[in-house]
């Protein structure tokens, strides 16, 4: 669990001079890469906080539990984004003089999640593979 703390710290500590600096902005790119990543971070985190119901032979299940806690984490996330596009954007100007950018339109929201599902994924199929056994899914030692 330790690793997966880790990985969401880093996505966090590379999110904040992105919104400050305009990353976002000036290479598209940005948001894609991180909401992979974080899709594949948070995915490895539930795989090892879940890992007591995950169980041996039930792959299918196994994915759901995965993807599914991955999935409302991404939603949570954007509801967070949305709510401070709404209420946080004219405090950052006058605050730091930066012009804040939280969220996109819907196609933005939908391509988010979609690639947090896709980390996600990517986790469990090599984490599945690294086990030699796609049925096991105890946790990232």
């Amino acid at each position: 669990m330790r690793r997966a703390f880790i990985c969401i710290l880093i996505i966090f500590g590379v999110n904040l001079p992105s919104m400050y600096y305009g990353w976002y902005i000036k290479w598209w790119w940005t948001d894609i890469i991180l909401h992979f990543s974080g899709g594949f971070c948070v995915g490895m985190f539930m795989s090892d906080y879940l890992k007591s119901h995950l169980k041996d032979g039930a792959v299918l299940k196994n994915l759901i539990i995965v993807l599914g806690t991955t999935v409302l984490v991404g939603v949570l996330w954007e509801f967070a984004e949305y709510i401070a596009n709404q209420t946080l954007i004219d405090w950052v100007y006058e605050t730091f003089k930066v012009t804040a950018y939280f969220m996109g339109d819907l196609k933005d929201t939908i391509g988010d999640l979609l690639l947090d599902i896709l980390g996600a994924l990517f986790f469990f199929t090599v984490h599945s593979l690294q086990r030699g056994n796609t049925h096991k899914t105890e946790a990232l030692t």
